[in-house]
């Protein structure tokens, strides 16, 4: 069964090949020399390969020189010159090479299609293959097999892998082919799509081992493929190479390298004192005592593997030493920068060496047991090298790169057992081995400083990186690259220990060196980090070190303050450099917001680890960083800050932030203008600006600005993360918590202290003794700390401790708020009461002495017993004093001002001069400034203790102060000079003499004046010796500052001195009293009687003494002589004498024993009531004038002298004749003609004369006389309702009178209000007899402008008779007056009377009030007489005619009229579409403001024939021209889009959906639209041409929404356009009749072919704004300018040249449009040399835009187009100056362009010569240097073009006219461009028609082309020939005649109309071959002729459908061109 096979077939080993290729690598033999016959396998299987093949060879030329090599690289080597042969490290290196390169694709896949079969068939298949002889399918289902095993690797089929295990026994030679050995090869292979944690299931990889020695067994030479795999699985993962199971199979394949195995002794030597858990770095998956061999093995086996360019190096010896077991210490210790410079050398090799470093340096390691210095090998790494090998290396970037990442693995090595131990049990919180990790940790810090150090300076000089490359390696040695960069190349970490090798590496310190050099990086323009990315990078960087922080290292450790500044510039804006801004401008210092709030939060937490410098330069010189410091040590995070506690200062803030804001907004809008003007010319504003959300103001030393929300909670969370407050908090020096305290503590609590005293349990020491202060007055409520307990021997620093608590809580004593010193008190009272007792000492009771104080002052122990006690009580005593003196000022509770004074009078120190000056003036001031205290202190003094303790205690302080100053000596200065003015000298009698305060003596007397204290009246009685000495004068004062005598007793003093008890200070205050001041005291209150008798005895001796003066100060005595009396009633004695003195003088007026009258003041008259009572009233008589008697009372031009009293008797007589009738008529007995009938007649005439108006003026005046007469003929018209005759005359006068008071110069008065009120209740109680006198009487009441109760008690009454059902026969023209004069006087029941009168079923007919309506509303925009003349500030006259009851009237028309225009049509219709002429003074047409409400309701609201007639009507012919043309055509817009129209409709329109036609308008209506929109235009035409070119493109879609449907109706309106152009010329209707078909053209270009003239000459076409094929004209242009360099881009350019010469010819006017931007698209083209200019085909675009230009003639020379023409002739020029040298190919354009400017100068002379005059030197110039260029010298010899020298003189202007006014041009330049005549090509023309062979036809067919291609114009001779011979059957000449014919089109595009008729003939022509050929040129010449696209393209479809021939390829490609210019 075992069928022996060839063997080259079966068994691809070496002896079957003997020219076998080396393995890849550059493998070689090792082994002695002499060993080359010892093996046979070392000497075929492995050969060496040339020096000088590349390292990517392939196999077949490998093979071809291996043969060669054989032999010479196996017996002979060449020594190295002068070492020894390379050692182990330099193998091991090369080895490393050769693993990665195993990983290639020299290892092949296998190359045999596997065939899959289910496993359970497997061996029936092989059997059944061997069985047929197919070794393909053999071949395939043993693959297919190791396919399913590949896929399966993780768990595999047990039948499939037994039955392989099978066949290997029974037959291992099916095994030996080349496709199955490869097939189980890439089983021992890495699957790298297999995750890593796969690798642990050896077992198919043991089966392929197996397998394969099963089939090699018997073999003696094996393929070099086993080799490759085996070296690969060492190198890598080692996942079969270790497995005992394949150990025959790997010792077969070791024997390839013949190298001699050191005995086990010597390779275990030195691992016996390794400990079992120690860490490797460079250990494999899998440690074992196999590994070790095979570390040991493979690093023998690469030993003399390093190429020979590596001689020279010193590491040779070392390995060699390493290699024979000799101490590794030595490789270690001495020389790691040795170390350094092999590595470096490996990596400079051209071939890359990194995995194998990595490997390399990792075995190092290993063997060195880690005993190397890191750092100095990876500052040798990083060391520039000056060697030729380094400065000429190839792949410098490459080597930069695999620097980096040897850096990043060594950091990683250096993770030692110890460690990692420390790590996780630092992770687990445990403190273990912390010194070994805190050395790792600098370790790396130390080297990421070093390797930032290199990328910066020596990087750049080695090469110069990609930006992605040094990005790349700056992350990657910082460790904040992606994690898959570190392992990626040899998965080392290993998976298990890779997050946590990476962490280690990563939570490290950051260095100050590593920070700045990062900003400076970014700060660099010459380094590629940017500055956003710099500071993104120091950002994590800094977070991350602080994240890291701990007691035992310093994480983040920066000493200069420069870093500040630098984080700032890295936020810095710098516009660009090409801008230049205005001169003298300079821009504002600006930064990127989002950086500019970058920073802050960095440089805050720099801050907070770096107090001492950073932070104390950042709380001192920059604002809003403190700021930010202040927000997280008080984890307050609002602005204003909370440490600003003042309102004041925080609305200052926010207010100045709010300025701040502003004026930053200004700049940034400023500064963005000038930009933009420098460079888009754009106008910025808030809303367009784009620099005003991304810059902020740069002043970091500015005022604190508010931060964003986001960095508020951006900083919120890092002081939650990294405890940053409690860093600053914690900083004694400089103090930041100590510094907000102090400016916080007197003025507002602070909470957060407390908070912050509970976040640092355990480290309380660190806080100023404050804060504790502060966390104890806000937890009072805890037990109270005993923290001033003293024990002995207690140091100073505890003593100064405690001092600090007790300044602290005693400066808060003195806050101006209560609640602070509600607090201090509290702390005080918890620190000192519990703090003096001992633990187990008991409280001891209150001595005697200090009982009375005890029950008052119960609460304040802690002062006055506790604090004396404390040992350290001196050296706060001072202290204590000061801040007690200075709450006594600000304390309003009473009972702790005395506590505070017992203890001054207790403990004050006094021992100097000053401090005693200064207790005495604090409590002076107490006791003089703040009486209410003083008051309540004392006002109970008998029944308080309290009281009486505080009286002693201020008698002692003052006490003492007396004798201490009379003390002192006269010359001794107790006072300071600039106090001066308040001390006085004093002088006893005795001599003795002191300088005092004025404020204490006054206060001495105070107290003097309370009375002595109960305990005791010893200092009392000595100070009231000392002040007032019994029967000694007093004290004498005197000014210090003048020496003049002062007052030392003032009034108020004395006063308070007599109103005590104290009867010496009464006998002091009462000597040498003025007069005056004993009459003052005399009448204060409060004296004591005792007091008040010695002032009366001091009385009556001044009465004795000095009566006249005592009386002269009397103001009342009558007054005076009562109070005496009370007081003798109080018990007063003496005084009698003084009440003598005040009676004698008074008269006698009463007895002292009558009751005194209390009513008989009051009965006295005023001066008028005894004449009133004696005076007769006169009795009028019939015969009386009451009409004099008027005048009399109301003198119209009355005296000065005139009183009222003379008119008030003829007023009484009148009033009394009146009053005397109305009682007769109320009885019943009317006298007749009574008096009150002729006086309402009198008053009446009076009224209607001329002096009426100043009768009631006067009247108005004298309303007291005016009044009462009117009161009473009401009364009487009352009484007489049926005497209609008086009512009427009484309502008139009423109404009259009104009219003159109402005016408004008039104030009102009470005549006016009386008046008012009777017309009202007149009006009430009149009944109207129907409703027509009602309105009668409405109108005359509102004609006279009535009172309003009038009015609306009429319009009351009219309602109620409507109701109740009576009818209305009043006529619309007085209901419209009455309703107008409601509206004018703006009556609120105008809608009441509406109401009822429209809700009256019989009011009017069906339309009555409808007309009614509309007529008001008519009338509102007509101009009222009265205020037509005053509205002259162009205002709306609705608001001054009808003003809100508009709104009104056009509810009700609504409502009466739904369809509003149904009911009265014609005065509707005038409603809504009526055009009112413009009044005086106002600028356009007068629109009622409820006119577009009313076209809404029409719109909605009317049925569909209301519509319709009302469009017939607006569009018809007999419209009126009184409409308004504005509302006709919103009504008809409106039309179209009405809601109920599109109901049911796809609410989701269609993309290619055809707008359907809405209003079905003829065309005579079409042409009536027209002219609605020509006078809308008409009417806005004042405002300007440019608002009615904006109103006519506004209309133009309603007008073409119209047109839909067919074109007859755009072609009426454009042809009565045309005729009105014609009929009005120039004049303004004509030029918008222009405008319009301007833009009907560029809408509908399809429908005016060819264009008219009238357009042509248009202006407004260049300047719409709106045109259908500008998007598509566009793609043209973009086309043509493209230069890519492919054939389609050549085919879109021909075809693009091809549309935009058609347009140029068919629609010039839309092509013109563009001409700006095919100037733009010139530039920036020749600058290029000439052979790049014309490769690029930029000479084709200039040629192609030179020919467009032609075409445009001579439209394009009109003036509006000058611009763009002259800056493409300026490009032009420009062309041929640059390539003035390559004129001979620039024949054919230079001959172009001279014959446009030619013909520049015969259309438009003056623009031409501007030109050419503006860039004559450049002419000159050209045409000098250029001998050939002829014509452009016969043009400048022709043109009469002045002197250079002389041209600078005049300007454009004056040369333009000399020019035009120079006659006719010369004949010179026209001779250039004569064209060929018809003569010249005669000859041609009659060959062509004569011609009758083909080869006569072809030879002049080939002349013509090659002429043409010159002058394509002579093709227009040979027209009728070459359509003749378009259908020649001959296939040369009819695609000749094409190809002419076409080109003769491209030539003119204007007569492709012209070969219609033959290209259609041609098409169905029935030669199959004509047919073709024109079907070839169906795309372009549909191009040229799109205006018959359609009809060619149709025919050609019928050519297709009946034809028999596909032309669908054709009419694609013409689609496809055509689809850039879409059908017109």
């Amino acid at each position: 069964m075992n069928r022996a096979k060839p063997t080259t077939v079966r068994r691809p080993s070496a002896a079957a090949k003997p020219s076998g290729h080396p393995p890849p690598g550059d493998f070689i033999a090792l082994g002695s020399k002499g060993q080359a016959t010892e093996s046979k396998t070392a000497s075929t299987l492995l050969k060496p390969a040339p020096s000088s093949l590349p390292s990517e060879r392939k196999r077949d030329a490998a093979a071809a020189l291996a043969g060669a090599s054989a032999l010479t690289g196996l017996t002979k080597r060449p020594k190295l010159s002068s070492t020894p042969p390379l050692s182990a490290l330099g193998r091991l290196a090369e080895a490393a090479v050769a693993e990665k390169r195993a990983i290639s694709p020299s290892i092949k896949e296998p190359s045999v299609v596997p065939i899959e079969v289910p496993p359970a068939v497997l061996l029936d298949e092989i059997e059944a293959a061997e069985l047929e002889g197919n070794d393909d399918r053999l071949e395939g289902v043993l693959c297919g097999a190791v396919k399913q095993l590949k896929v399966t690797r993780a768990k595999p089929d047990s039948t499939l892998y037994l039955s392989l295990m099978y066949l290997a026994k029974i037959k291992p030679n099916i095994f030996a082919t080349e496709g199955v050995i490869e097939a189980l090869c890439s089983l021992l292979r890495r699957d790298a799509s297999i995750n890593f944690k796969a690798k642990g299931n050896s077992l198919v990889s043991v089966l392929a081992c197996s397998l394969l020695m099963a089939a090699y067994e018997e073999d003696e030479n094996w393929p070099e493929i086993f080799v490759k795999v085996y070296i690969e699985d060492s190198l890598g993962e080692r996942i079969w190479v270790d497995s005992p199971h394949c150990k025959t199979f790997v010792d077969n394949i070791q024997t390839a390298f013949n190298t001699k195995m050191p005995p086990k002794s010597v390779l275990l030597q030195g691992e016996a004192g390794r400990s079992g858990g120690e860490l490797s770095a460079g250990s494999s998956p899998h440690p074992s005592l196999t590994e070790e061999e095979d570390s040991q093995t493979e690093l023998l086996i690469a030993e003399e593997k390093l190429s020979p360019d590596q001689e020279g190096q010193p590491m040779p010896s070392l390995v060699r030493t390493e290699a024979g077991g000799r101490p590794r210490q030595l490789l270690a210790l001495s020389v790691p920068q040795f170390l350094a410079m092999v590595f470096q050398d490996l990596l400079t090799n051209k071939d890359d060496y990194l995995r194998a470093s990595r490997a390399l340096l990792r075995e190092i390691i290993k063997q060195t047991k880690h005993e190397i210095n890191f750092q100095a090998f990876c500052l040798g790494l990083m060391q520039e090298r000056k060697e030729p090998q380094y400065l000429d290396m190839e792949f410098k970037e490459r080597f930069v790169v695999h620097i980096t990442d040897v850096l990043a693995v060594s950091m990683m090595l250096g993770i030692t057992a110890q460690v990692k131990e420390a790590g996780i049990a630092w992770d687990k919180g445990e403190k273990k081995n912390l010194e070994v990790l805190r050395s790792f940790q600098n370790q790396i810090a130390a080297i990421q400083r070093d390797a930032v150090w290199w990328l910066h300076t020596v990087v750049p000089s080695i090469s110069k990186l990609a930006p992605k490359d040094y990005v790349h390696c700056l992350h990657k040695v910082l460790f904040t690259e992606q994690p898959e960069t570190y392992y990626k190349w040899d998965n080392w970490p290993p998976e298990s220990d890779r997050n946590f090798f990476l962490r280690l590496c990563s939570e490290v310190p950051i260095l100050e060196d590593t920070l700045m050099r990062i900003l400076v990086i970014g700060l660099s323009r010459e380094l590629p980090l940017g500055p956003a990315d710099a500071l993104e990078l120091a950002d994590h960087l800094v977070k991350r070190a602080a994240a890291v922080q701990a007691d035992d290292v310093e994480v983040l450790k920066v000493e200069r303050i420069q870093l500040i500044d630098a984080v700032l510039n890295l936020c810095t804006y710098h516009h660009p450099e090409n801008i230049q801004l205005p001169p003298g401008y300079q821009p504002p210092n600006l930064a990127i917001s989002t950086l500019y709030w970058k920073a802050w939060p960095l440089l805050l937490v720099i801050a907070a680890f770096n107090p001492e410098n950073i932070g104390l330069a950042a709380w001192e010189e920059y604002p809003t960083l403190k700021m930010l410091m202040e927000m997280v040590m008080t984890n307050n995070y609002s602005y204003p800050p909370c440490t600003l506690t003042d309102e004041e200062t925080r609305t200052e803030m926010v207010t100045r932030e709010l300025q701040v804001s502003q004026r930053e907004k200004q700049e940034i809008l400023a500064f963005e203008g000038h930009l933009a003007a420098a460079s888009t010319k754009q106008t910025i504003t808030e809303s367009s600006s784009l620099l005003l959300s991304q810059l902020t103001s740069l002043e970091p030393q500015g005022p604190p600005r508010r931060p964003p929300p986001h960095v508020l909670d951006q900083v919120k969370g890092l002081n939650q993360s990294l405890r940053l407050g409690h860093l600053l908090c914690r900083s004694r020096n400089p103090d930041f918590l100590l510094n907000i305290i102090q400016r916080q503590a007197s003025s507002q609590s602070m909470p957060w202290l407390a908070d912050l005293v509970q976040s640092s349990e355990g480290s309380l020491d660190v806080l100023p003794v404050q804060c504790l202060c502060e966390f104890l007055l806000h937890d009072a409520a805890d037990e109270p700390a005993s923290g001033e307990e003293e024990e002995e021997g207690e140091s100073r620093e505890q003593k100064a401790k405690k001092r600090q608590v007790l300044d602290y809580f005693l400066r808060r004593l003195g806050s101006s708020q209560v609640a602070s010193r509600v607090l201090a008190t509290k702390g005080l009272s918890l620190v000192l009461s519990e703090g003096s007792l001992r633990d187990g000492e008991e409280k001891e009771p209150p001595t005697e002495e200090d009982s009375g104080d005890t029950d008052a002052l119960q609460g304040y122990q802690w002062l006055l017993r506790d604090l004396p006690r404390l040992p350290l009580f001196d050296s706060v005593r001072t202290t204590t004093a000061l801040a007690l003196q200075q709450a006594i000022h600000m304390e309003t509770d009473p009972q702790t001002i005395s506590a505070y004074l017992v203890y001054l009078s207790q403990h004050t120190p006094v021992e100097e001069q000053s401090q005693h000056s200064d207790l005495a003036l604090d409590v002076a001031r107490l006791i003089v400034e703040r009486s209410t205290i003083m008051s309540h202190l004392f006002s109970k003094r008998s029944c308080g203790a309290g009281s009486d303790a505080v009286l002693a205690a201020l008698l002692s302080i003052f006490s003492r102060h007396v004798q201490r100053m009379r003390k002192s000596k006269e010359g001794e200065e107790v006072y300071s000079w600039s106090e001066s003015q308040d001390q006085v000298f004093l002088r006893w009698t005795s001599g003795e003499t002191a300088t005092m305060h004025i404020l204490v003596v006054h206060a001495m007397v105070i107290l003097l004046t309370l009375g002595p204290p109960r305990a005791g009246d010893g200092e009392f009685q000595a100070l009231l010796d000392i002040w007032f000495p019994e029967k000694k004068p007093l004290p004498t004062a005197f000014l210090v500052d003048t020496s003049e005598e002062a007052l030392l007793l003032p009034d108020w003093l004395k006063l308070r001195m007599i109103r005590s008890e104290v009867p010496r200070l009464v006998d002091a205050a009462l000597q040498d009293l003025e007069p005056q001041q004993l009459l003052l005291f005399v009448q204060s209150f409060g004296i004591p009687v005792s007091s008040m008798s010695k002032l009366l005895q001091y009385l009556d001796q001044a009465v004795a003494h000095d009566p006249q003066t005592l009386e002269q100060n009397i103001m009342d005595k009558n007054y005076m002589a009562h109070l005496v009396e009370v007081q003798h009633e109080r018990g007063a004695s003496g005084g009698q004498t003084f009440h003598s003195l005040l009676t004698a003088s008074l008269p006698v007026r009463r007895d002292s024993t009558e009751a005194p009258k209390p009513k008989s003041s009051p009965e006295q008259p005023p001066g008028q009531g005894r004449p009133r009572a004696v005076t007769q009233v006169r009795v009028l008589g019939p015969e009386d004038d009451l009409a004099s008697m008027l005048l009399q009372i109301f003198p119209l031009s009355p005296s000065p002298r005139w009183q009222s009293s003379s008119a008030r008797p003829v007023a009484l007589a009148l009033q009394q004749a009146l009053g005397r009738e109305l009682a007769r008529v109320r009885q019943g007995s009317p006298e007749v003609p009574g008096v009150a009938v002729r006086l309402l007649q009198a008053l009446a005439t009076l009224l209607n004369s001329p002096h009426g108006g100043a009768l009631v003026m006067v009247m108005h005046q004298n309303h007291f006389l005016a009044c009462p007469l009117m009161r009473q003929l009401c009364q009487y018209q009352r009484c007489v309702p049926q005497d209609t005759g008086f009512s009427s005359r009484f309502l008139k006068v009423l109404v009259q009178t009104l009219q003159w008071l109402d005016s408004p110069a008039v104030e009102a008065g009470p005549l006016q209000a009386q008046l008012k009120l009777f017309a009202a209740q007149y009006s009430a109680r009149r009944r109207i007899s129907d409703v027509r006198s009602g309105f009668l009487h409405l109108a005359e009441a509102l004609t006279f402008r009535g009172d309003p109760e009038v009015v609306s008690s009429t319009i009351r009454a009219i309602a109620a008779t409507l109701k109740s059902g009576e009818g209305c026969d009043v006529e619309p023209e007085l209901i419209s007056k009455v309703l107008r004069g409601l509206v004018a006087v703006r009556s609120p029941h105008l809608e009441e009377l509406l109401a009822a009168i429209f809700s009256a079923a019989s009011t009017f007919p069906a339309s009555g009030p409808v007309s009614v309506v509309s007529s008001l509303l008519l009338q509102e925009k007509g101009e009222p007489p009265a205020l037509g003349k005053q509205d002259s500030d162009g205002c709306s006259l609705e608001a001054v005619w009808l003003g809100p009851c508009s709104g009104l009237l056009v509810d009700w028309l609504e409502m009466l009229d739904p369809e509003v225009v149904s009911s009265c049509p014609d005065l509707q219709q005038r409603l809504l579409f009526s055009q009112s002429t413009k009044g005086k003074g106002h600028p356009g047409p007068q629109v009622p403001s409820f006119r577009p409400y009313l076209l809404a309701l029409l719109t909605h609201q009317s049925n569909w024939s209301t519509l319709h007639q009302c469009i017939h009507i607006l569009l018809g012919k007999n419209r009126e021209q009184r409409f308004d043309p504005s509302a006709s055509l919103d009504f008809l817009w409106a039309c179209i889009h009405i809601p109920r129209i599109w109901q049911g409709r796809d609410q989701r329109t269609p993309q290619k959906r055809r707008e359907e036609l809405v209003l079905r308008v003829q065309a005579p209506e079409l042409i009536g639209l027209a002219e609605l929109i020509l006078a809308e235009a008409e009417t806005r035409s004042q405002d300007g041409d440019s608002s009615a070119c904006s109103l006519l493109q506004a209309r133009l879609p309603l007008l073409l929404s119209c047109c839909r449907g067919g074109d007859e109706g755009v072609r009426k309106v454009t042809a009565h356009l045309t005729s009105c152009i014609q009929q009005w010329a120039d004049s303004m209707l004509g030029r918008h009749c222009r405008d319009l078909l301007v833009y009907l053209y560029l809408q509908r270009p399809d429908l005016r072919v060819p264009v008219p003239g009238v357009l042509l000459h248009s202006e407004g076409a260049a300047s719409s704004s709106v045109c259908k094929l500008d998007g598509l004209i566009h793609r043209f242009v973009t086309l043509l300018a493209d230069t890519s360099d492919s054939r389609a881009a050549e085919n879109r350019v021909a075809d693009a040249n091809v549309a935009c010469r058609k347009l140029a010819v068919a629609h010039p006017i839309l092509l013109l449009r563009h001409l700006p931007m095919i100037a733009a698209l010139l530039h920036g083209r020749s600058h290029l040399n000439f052979q790049e200019f014309r490769q690029q085909s930029h000479l084709t675009f200039f040629l192609h835009v030179l020919g467009i230009l032609e075409l445009l003639q001579p439209h394009v020379f009109q003036s509006e187009h000058q611009g763009a023409l002259w800056d493409c002739l300026l490009s032009f020029l420009r062309l041929l100056l640059n390539y003035r040298k390559s004129s001979r190919h620039l024949a054919p354009f230079i001959s172009k362009f001279v014959q446009f400017t030619h013909k520049y100068i015969t259309c438009n002379a003056p623009a031409a010569i501007a030109f050419l005059q503006k860039h004559s030197d450049a002419l000159h110039d050209l045409s000098f240097d250029s001998s050939d260029l002829v014509m452009l010298k016969s043009l400048l010899a022709g043109l009469s073009l002045p002197s250079r020298d002389g041209r600078a003189d005049r300007g454009l202007d004056e040369e333009g006219e000399d020019e035009s006014s120079a006659g006719p041009l010369p004949l010179v330049s026209i001779s250039l461009f004569t064209p060929l005549t018809a003569a010249e090509v005669a000859p041609y023309v009659k060959r062509l028609s004569r011609g009758q062979t083909v080869e006569d036809l072809l030879e002049v067919l080939s002349d013509v082309d090659e002429m043409s291609r010159r002058r394509p114009e002579i093709l227009g001779f040979f027209s009728t020939s070459l359509q003749r011979l378009m259908s020649s059957a001959e296939e040369s000449c009819r695609s000749l005649a094409f190809s002419l014919a076409l080109r003769s089109i491209q030539s003119n595009p204007s007569i492709a109309a012209d070969f219609l008729p033959t290209f259609m003939y041609c098409l169905g022509s029935r030669d199959f071959e004509v047919a073709q050929t024109a079907l070839r040129n169906l795309p372009e010449y549909t191009l040229l002729c799109h205006e018959h696209a359609a009809v060619l393209l149709h025919r050609a479809f019928l050519v297709g459908m009946y034809g028999q021939m596909d032309t669908s390829a054709q009419i694609s490609e013409a689609l496809r061109i055509l689809h850039m210019e879409a059908v017109m």
